[in-house]
């Protein structure tokens, strides 16, 4: 499986985004099989969720289709930029340790926070406003906002904050280290998106006993 990915670095720290080979269709129908799951489960988990509905983090290892689907371009896409960021050899061991759904209604956003000790994490959206009318200082309702590391500010460092408006199809790639939020969502239709952690092989087995 040939990716073609973009390494949006910023602070010095790799942001790779990428776009998974989706349809409109298919982006639909993952789109409501996570409603049908918060359906099933209103309440959730609380996590950096804020308002917003966060399901278990075991959609890796669910029995749909769609989300078998999903799942498999998630982790030959992510293996690939891994081993790509880390120089790892092509058969050095990468595991999908978890994968969950977000689901933000009107109002809902999601608080600064990172994803250690996984190493590398991201995120896939299925169903966003690619094209928000209302910006404020540049940032946009929906959109993920990365922190600077290192937030000394200027004017030694530039500015400590970096955003994106997500688009549907797309994949971000980031070090769990990297602290992130979602900017509050101001639509009447919901914003969905996946999110998933990795871990790599060769450290589980240090620590492991």
């Amino acid at each position: 499986m040939s990716i073609k990915a973009e390494n949006r670095s910023h602070f010095g720290v790799p942001i790779f985004e990428s776009l998974i080979p989706t349809s409109p269709r298919e982006l639909e129908d993952i789109k409501n099989q996570l409603l049908r799951l918060r359906d099933s489960d209103k309440e959730g988990i609380s996590r950096s969720n804020q308002r917003g509905w966060h399901s278990d983090d075991n959609l890796h290892q669910s029995d749909s289709p769609v989300l078998q689907w999903l799942t498999e371009q998630v982790f030959q896409i992510g293996c690939q930029m891994i081993r790509h960021a880390e120089r790892l050899p092509s058969e050095s061991p990468v595991y999908l340790s978890s994968l969950w759904a977000n689901i933000n209604d009107f109002g809902a956003w999601n608080a600064p926070h990172a994803h250690l000790p996984c190493e590398w994490s991201g995120c896939v959206y299925i169903d966003v406003n690619e094209t928000p009318q209302e910006r404020n200082n540049g940032i946009a309702p929906g959109d993920i906002m990365f922190f600077d590391p290192i937030p000394v500010g200027a004017p030694y460092r530039p500015a400590a904050t970096v955003n994106y408006t997500p688009k549907n199809g797309t994949m971000f790639l980031f070090p769990g280290y990297l602290l992130h939020m979602v900017a509050p969502h101001y639509d009447e239709k919901p914003r969905i998106s996946v999110a998933f952690n990795f871990r790599l092989g060769e450290n589980i087995q240090q620590v492991a006993r």
